[in-house]
């Protein structure tokens, strides 16, 4: 027996020394096919069970990595590495906080562990506790500023934390300790995306792909950026390239369909929907961009029914309403009961669609509406609400409740039912009045203009254009005011005043006032913002100018609206630019000075 123990100790010592082989040459099936061999002759080797518990978690097999893990320490409890590669794996099962218990007991053990203290920062990220995280993450720098993995994970917590400049500096450190991380260069790229320093991202992102050409998410998110850039091809051959190394790539190919929606490939992007929602039934970004390409055609019981995802988004998420009531979805009678109708998004959209509560005030609700502040004074001109609320009161009792654009699928909208009776709101008639004192008669045709909206909207890039490109327009025999409160730097250093344009935003405290202006415009001429929405609500002519991708409610293919009957719609063509789309606005204001008015 004893001539046999230093054969089987060898052998031992071999197996487990060509399992470190081939585990540090990425060979885990070879690593575990040795450790188990290793395992029979000795079931109870802690380092042989702690390998195979990392091998395992390696090749995703995290469950049966947690039973290896766990039952090497039940043989060493006090083995400070097992026990922080146990966080690992509680970590991949979703169990942060189990892990950071793992990892605070290998600290006790061992406080100069700088790979635990790292990895303790990885589950605080994962509890969203990036402000803890950060000590934690310069803890392990301190002991090993080397360490990239640690400066990884604090560019990281920066990130979480919105400061984007921080997160590049701690990229930079990464990649000076470790040139080949890819994923640093990755997250480089996001971060210099958030700061709009675009060239060095798409640079960023080209490094991490040269590193890993296979990098789906490097590709991905190249063409995230690239369609912020405006090369509108460039990223959807990105989107392509990502979605060619992982079919089922899902916000790749949401990316996608969103690229291909405003490059107004309908068909294209609803393809690529409906193969995201085979991976995902639930996928809320490929319902939304179905529910657009719906609407956009006019199909609004689709889309309306698409839209109701829009609550499961990350823009929308945390702004579902937990009320006790019930959502009215149509069914329900309204006789005798309170109703709450709410604004959700922007301004624009509560303009548009508080036009259902006389409807539902007829079906024998009493309406309480919740708007945001600055359009109550002009909303209580609307008619069939019963009480208004400003966003932030205390709520009263009622028995259901609506988002207002979740009332057109209510009320089974199409767009040949659409309530359009004109105008529904109305402007304060003192207001009115001391406007007429100010502007003074009209010796010409008025026209109002909003060429911008406000720089923080989503859409701001496609829908606003500089003042220079609306100047063609100036030159027609005209008074022209400005409608908007907000203008650009370069706008202003322009002098609109000299080129002809009143500017009022001194004078427009709420939207109270911008509308009694507006009752003395003759026509409104308005890139995509509230206030166009004001003047045709208003019943005022409006020419509104709009992107090659239109928002959805203005449809595709036709120069009126059924939302608004006075308004006229006059669209940008594939070439995206405004100066084909001033040309015509110019033509027809001329033919209206030329005829004597509207």
């Amino acid at each position: 027996m004893s001539a046999l123990q230093p054969a089987h100790a060898a052998t031992v010592d071999t197996l487990l020394q060509t399992a470190v082989q081939h585990f540090a040459k990425t060979d885990y099936a070879a690593a575990d096919g040795a450790l188990e061999r290793l395992m029979v002759r000795s079931p109870g080797h802690v380092e042989a069970l702690h390998l195979r518990g990392l091998t395992q978690h390696r090749m995703g097999q995290h469950a049966l990595a947690l039973v290896l893990l766990e039952s090497a320490l039940r043989l060493q409890p006090d083995h400070a590495a097992v026990l922080s590669n146990t966080g690992l794996v509680l970590r991949a099962l979703g169990r942060p906080q189990e892990a950071l218990a793992c990892y605070d007991r290998a600290i006790a053990l061992q406080p100069d562990f700088a790979q635990a203290w790292g990895n303790r920062g990885n589950a605080l990220r994962d509890t969203g506790e990036s402000l803890l995280a950060v000590d934690s993450y310069r803890k392990a720098l301190d002991l090993q500023p080397g360490y990239a993995q640690s400066w990884h994970g604090l560019g990281l917590a920066y990130h979480d934390l919105a400061r984007w400049q921080d997160a590049v500096a701690a990229f930079d450190r990464a990649l000076q300790c470790q040139p080949d991380m890819a994923v640093a260069c990755l997250d480089r790229g996001n971060a210099l995306r958030e700061l709009d320093v675009f060239p060095e991202a798409l640079a960023a992102y080209d490094r991490a792909i040269a590193l890993r050409p296979s990098y789906a998410q490097a590709w991905s998110n190249r063409g995230v950026l690239l369609k912020r850039m405006g090369r509108m091809q460039d990223a959807l051959d990105s989107y392509q390239q990502a979605i060619g190394l992982e079919p089922d790539f899902l916000d790749a190919l949401v990316n996608c369909s969103t690229l291909l929606k405003e490059k107004m490939d309908l068909d294209a992007s609803g393809a690529m929907n409906k193969r995201a929602l085979l991976l995902d039934s639930d996928c809320s970004g490929a319902h939304l961009n179905l529910a657009i390409c719906h609407l956009l055609r006019g199909d609004f019981a689709q889309g309306f029914a698409h839209y109701e995802w829009r609550w499961h988004t990350e823009q929308l998420r945390t702004a579902v309403r937990p009320f006790v009531a019930p959502l009215w979805s149509g069914s329900q009678s309204l006789k005798g009961a309170a109703i709450l109708l709410h604004a959700e998004q922007g301004l624009g959209d509560t303009v548009q669609f508080c036009r259902y509560a006389p409807l539902l005030k007829a079906m024998g609700a009493r309406v309480y509406m919740e708007v945001q502040a600055p359009l109550l004074p002009l909303l209580h001109s609307l008619d069939g609400v019963d009480l208004w609320l400003r966003q932030g009161d205390a709520l009263p009792h009622f028995d259901l409740h609506c988002p207002l654009l979740s009332l057109p699928r209510a009320m089974q909208t199409a767009p040949d039912s659409v309530p359009a009776r004109m105008p529904y709101l109305a402007a304060d008639a003192g207001r009115v009045a001391a406007w007429a004192q100010r502007l003074g008669a009209p010796q010409r045709l008025r026209v109002g203009l909003v060429w911008s909206g406000r720089p923080e909207h989503k859409n701001d890039h496609n829908r606003t254009m500089p003042l220079r490109e609306l100047a063609p327009l100036l030159s027609v025999d005209a008074e022209f005011h400005a409608l908007q409160k907000e203008f650009r730097p370069a706008d202003l250093a322009l002098n609109p005043e000299a080129l002809g344009v009143r500017l009022w935003a001194d004078a427009l405290h709420s939207f109270a006032d911008t509308a009694a202006l507006i009752m003395h415009m003759d026509l409104v001429v308005a890139v995509d913002t509230s206030v166009a929405h004001v003047a045709a609500a208003l019943g005022k002519p409006v020419w509104l100018l709009l992107p090659y991708s239109p928002d959805w409610r203005w449809l595709l293919g036709r120069d009126d609206s059924p939302w608004y009957p006075g308004m006229q719609l006059f669209r940008q063509g594939a070439d995206r630019s405004w100066p084909a789309v001033l040309d015509r606005v110019q033509v027809a204001l001329n033919r209206q000075v030329l005829s004597g008015g509207l």
